[in-house]
């Protein structure tokens, strides 16, 4: 049986770039005061941007974004509807508060970049920021000839970004991200942002996050993975354009992923680290070349052919709830590697490839499987799984996984479980046998290995349906792990 397992390095990038200090004397540049009746908007056009296309707007842009930090109170910048910008480097912005960014629908188009070292310049960057809205601007790159990000926030404080649009960027298409987090896997310094009906599109990564109370709600990432030259050449490559929909990074505490739609990513569609206090909630997450969801608690990996991590490599993600989403179509859909108090709850799965609905794989303790759809169509791995303890022929013992409840699930497969003997399962579906190896198969009859989760008798939210009508049910019959008999237990509360 081969377990689904991380095939590749955690995703830290290092996205934010250097600050030039500035010193303590009277040559800084005097605050622009605001005029009486000013409505606190500055147009980028005031500062000569021609948002023809074809006028290099950089530096123009970047001269309106600065007239705005140095207004007191510093001002808003707005572009024109509809207007396109062509931009070729990075425009950047620190130490921004109380303001809105409004692209009223314009673009920005990265066009004929200039070179930079991979994924560090980004073609909107803002620093040190309070309070900011980002609203209803595009950001295109029209010819992808160098690696940049499309719209990055560091250090970053109670802001929105909303209905931003990113096309095509080689690298990441929006981030919240501070690099690096700290060094023992806290939380990062942003702090309180929401990034909501966004479209990302084409891009390397799709949304990149790190910080605190992080809201990734509502958004559309897609990269059509299947549709591009890449994909035409053959199979998905480490050296691929396009790797995850939403990354939730190391450092990250109090994110929720909800209601987004993710499609055709070239690896996972949520793809975390060792993150704490994660919620993914109700997204749509389809045709993704590699995982669904992903919570990978490791943060640092070895290279190896059984990828062993040394214990004081070791980091884990806590407390993860993962539910109401659809899966449909992913190769392996909902991947839980060392992890620690996770619930995934009332989730629909649909796979179609070779691999397993749900899997709790190594590392993870105190993992609880509850009321989940898994529709497996591949007869020959289990619809869920969990992974035993293993020992390689080297006798490096690789972890497998403690105190896991599977519950209450309606799995549609011809293999409807795999899972090692300490595994609370509580089942009413498939054919009566227990395999020597751990599967676990019952129709008519409710078996568990192991323990028993009971509570006065047969147990909880459990039912039993009498073979004729009219009859009713008085006793059932329990098994160990073997199969043996452990003889009945009386139904007070019949079922007819």
């Amino acid at each position: 049986m081969t377990d689904m397992v991380n095939r590749r390095n955690a995703l830290r990038v290092a996205m934010t770039g250097g600050a030039a200090a500035v010193g303590a004397v009277a040559m800084a540049p005097t605050a622009v005061q605001a005029a009486p009746g000013d409505d606190g908007w500055i147009s980028v056009l005031d500062h000569g941007a021609a948002g023809d296309g074809v006028t290099d707007d950089t530096a123009r842009i970047q001269a309106a974004l600065d007239a705005a930090k140095a207004s007191v109170p510093q001002k808003s910048v707005s572009f024109p509807a509809g207007r396109v910008f062509r931009v070729t480097g990075e425009i950047s912005l620190a130490g921004y508060a109380n303001a809105t960014i409004a692209g009223n629908g314009a673009t920005l188009a990265l066009t004929g970049a200039k070179p930079t070292a991979a994924h560090i310049s980004t073609v909107l960057r803002l620093t040190d920021v309070r309070e900011i809205t980002i609203e209803d601007l595009t950001i295109r790159d029209t010819d992808r000839t160098q690696v940049y990000n499309g719209l990055l926030l560091a250090k970053a404080h109670r802001c929105v970004i909303r209905g931003v649009r990113v096309m095509d960027v080689r690298f990441t298409g929006i981030s919240v991200f501070d690099n690096p987090p700290a060094p023992d896997g806290s939380p990062a310094v942003s702090d309180d942002v929401l990034i909501t009906g966004c479209v990302v599109e084409g891009t390397r990564q799709g949304i990149s996050v790190n910080g605190r109370d992080i809201r990734i709600i509502g958004n559309h990432v897609a990269m059509d993975w299947w549709s591009t030259d890449e994909a035409k050449r053959g199979p998905w490559q480490s050296t691929s354009d396009y790797y995850d929909g939403i990354n939730v990074l190391a450092g990250s505490d109090r994110t929720v992923v909800s209601g987004n739609t993710i499609t055709d990513c070239g690896q996972s569609g949520v793809y975390t680290q060792s993150v704490r206090n994660l919620v993914v909630a109700d997204n749509t997450v389809t045709g993704c070349v590699l995982r669904g969801i992903e919570i990978d608690g490791q943060r640092k990996h070895l290279e190896s052919a059984d990828d062993v991590v040394p214990e004081k490599d070791k980091l884990r993600a806590y407390g993860v709830t993962i539910t109401g989403n659809t899966l449909l179509d992913n190769l392996g859909n909902i991947n839980i590697l060392y992890a620690l108090d996770v619930t995934i709850t009332g989730n629909r799965v649909h796979n179609k490839r070779e691999s397993t609905c749900i899997a709790i794989n190594r590392g993870t303790e105190h993992a609880v499987v509850v009321g989940n759809h898994c529709r497996q169509d591949d007869p020959y791995r289990a619809a869920i799984w969990v992974k035993p303890v293993e020992t390689l022929p080297d006798g490096t013992v690789v972890p497998g996984t403690k105190n896991v409840t599977i519950a209450w699930n309606n799995v549609e497969a011809a293999y409807d479980w795999y899972a090692p003997a300490d595994t609370v399962v509580m089942q009413r579906t498939g054919d009566a046998e227990i395999s020597t190896v751990g599967t676990i198969k019952a129709t008519g009859a409710i078996r568990a290995t192991g323990k028993m989760l009971a509570a006065g008798g047969l147990g909880v939210g459990n039912s039993a349906t009498a073979s004729r009508p009219g009859t009713v049910i008085r006793k059932v019959e329990i098994f160990d792990a073997d199969g043996k008999s452990l003889g009945f237990i009386p139904v007070y509360n019949s079922i007819t």
